[in-house]
């Protein structure tokens, strides 16, 4: 089985230069290994590789290889055909179809795709079903097939079904129409049984359409938003556009291969639980209204939120794994946030604003590592600090889960001290060592707080979901479950060591 998917990965025909001429070509698609091997005959040097390739495969498919990183021509001699250039090339994506890709022409008008956790994110139950006391209904849905002969029925039929309803959410947001749809697949039946299959799929349709780098933006603003609500990390898979086509057709659909997509947790993988559909903070089949709600505001502020949302999805790409460095990531996703989502700090005095203007001149002439210091000692003045920016996303926290989170604010400043430690050194007033047994807590509370004030914001009924049952397949629950105990154990961490 191995060798037949290795076979299908590698695929052959002739790719254009940059000065028209054709060149042979071997394309793997492997992922992250994907190389186009190209060669060339004869004793002229072939032109200079561009970074966008197109060519035409075998099967008479166009190919698209955008990006492309390339080695040098190379050239060797055989001795019964003399001499050819050969060059290897790594294109970061690569689409394959009835017509090319020119990515910089605003021409695709729509992206599938589908990630890990999906259906677990969308969990529409009652899409499909099977109807066990099937005995009155068999006759009559057998007659439906209108075949010219008679079927004999039994006591022990059974009936499976798909409701038909193939959308499960659509939400018109700013970067375009998000919808989660299902792809079912079946077999007609026979002796060794019959099927239905179902893969759900992700759509994004712009307003107009859109060139490939605002459209693999617009992925990622979306495949942001449901590793956050999966609490792990998200691989993106089975990715088509829909682009505007150069026949009579309406659109063409090209397959897209990501050298560099978000990788997913494997099966085998169980480091990291599977997230239960109960314990997604956000229900779209059962609460659309508050589901479009937070999916419109968080996409409205992807833009002045994206670098810190973005560290938070590294923070959980790490999965189980904890260290120092998270740590203090999880700490600094606070400080990447826009203006408007930490506090407002008191204009300052004239008089100190004279002097912060008169210490940055004096020092600016300066050197040394205690000039650069001070520089930005001074530039930060009138700035929020990282512990009041912390401290303002606990209050949004705790106006709405405090009562199931108490004295979150004092794991907070915890976790910010043990963060300063490390980046700026112990202090005489923080014994580090007596929380170390705690730190995986205390990214935790970090990564919580930020990622659940973000939701909040975003119009999230957390109290709703705070007084539901839950399990351990989610981020937010598992730091729920184990919460008191751990503050517990904190508390009495702190107290020994003052």
């Amino acid at each position: 089985m191995k060798k037949m998917a290795s076979k299908k990965s590698r695929t052959f025909g002739s790719f254009s230069l940059s000065d028209d001429s054709k060149v042979f070509g071997e394309l793997q698609m492997k992922g992250r290994n994907t190389l186009l091997l190209l060669r060339h005959e004869g004793d002229n040097h072939p032109s200079k590789i561009q970074h966008l390739i197109h060519g035409q495969l075998h099967d008479l498919s166009k190919v698209s290889c955008l990006q492309c990183v390339c080695s040098d021509w190379g050239h060797s001699w055989r001795k019964d055909e003399g001499r050819y250039h050969h060059a290897e090339v790594f294109p970061h994506f690569v689409t394959v179809g009835s017509q090319h890709l020119h990515p910089e022409q605003p021409s695709i008008k729509a992206v599938h795709f589908t990630v890990t956790d999906l259906s677990s994110i969308f969990y529409d139950f009652d899409a499909f079903g099977l109807v066990i006391d099937s005995n009155s209904l068999i006759e009559s849905i057998v007659k439906s097939n209108n075949v010219d002969r008679t079927i004999p029925v039994g006591d022990t039929a059974l009936i499976a079904y798909f409701t038909g309803k193939r959308e499960v959410i659509a939400v018109d947001t700013e970067i375009g129409r998000v919808s989660v749809n299902h792809s079912p697949s079946f077999s007609t039946g026979g002796p060794n049984g019959v099927f239905i299959k179902n893969r759900m799929m992700v759509t994004i349709t712009p307003a107009t359409p859109i060139a490939f780098d605002d459209c693999v933006e617009r992925t990622m603003i979306v495949v942001r938003f449901l590793t956050l609500l999966a609490g792990r990390k998200q691989g993106i898979k089975s990715v088509y556009l829909d682009i505007a086509a150069e026949s009579d057709q309406l659109h063409a659909s090209l397959k897209l291969s990501w050298s560099f997509a978000p990788q997913g947790y494997r099966k085998r993988d169980k480091s990291v639980e599977t997230p239960h559909p109960s314990d997604i903070p956000l229900d779209a089949v059962c609460r659309p209204e508050e589901f479009t709600t937070v999916l419109n505001d968080w996409v409205i502020r992807d833009s002045t939120w994206r670098l810190a949302r973005s560290r938070y999805n590294e923070c959980l790409r790490m999965g189980n794994s904890y260290d120092t460095n998270r740590l203090i990531a999880a700490a600094n996703m606070f400080d990447l946030l826009p203006t408007e989502a930490v506090p407002i700090v008191p204009e300052m005095p004239a008089e100190l604003v004279a002097a912060q203007t008169q210490g940055i001149a004096i020092f600016k002439n300066l050197s040394g590592i205690e000039r650069d210091s001070v520089m930005m000692a001074l530039k930060r003045m009138g700035q929020p600090s990282l512990p009041k920016k912390v401290l303002h996303r606990v209050n949004i926290v705790a106006r709405h889960l405090g009562h199931k989170l108490p004295e979150l604010a004092l794991v907070a400043k915890t976790a910010v001290k043990c963060r300063n430690h490390f980046v700026h050194g112990g202090s005489g007033d923080f014994n580090y060592s007596a929380v170390e047994p705690l730190m995986c807590f205390l990214t935790d509370a970090l990564e919580f707080i930020f990622a659940a004030s973000d939701l909040i914001e975003a119009g999230w009924d957390a109290n709703s979901w705070s007084s539901k049952h839950y399990g351990g397949g989610h981020n937010f629950t598992r730091f729920r479950m184990a919460y008191n105990e751990n503050l517990a154990e904190l508390k009495s961490a702190l107290s020994e060591s003052t």
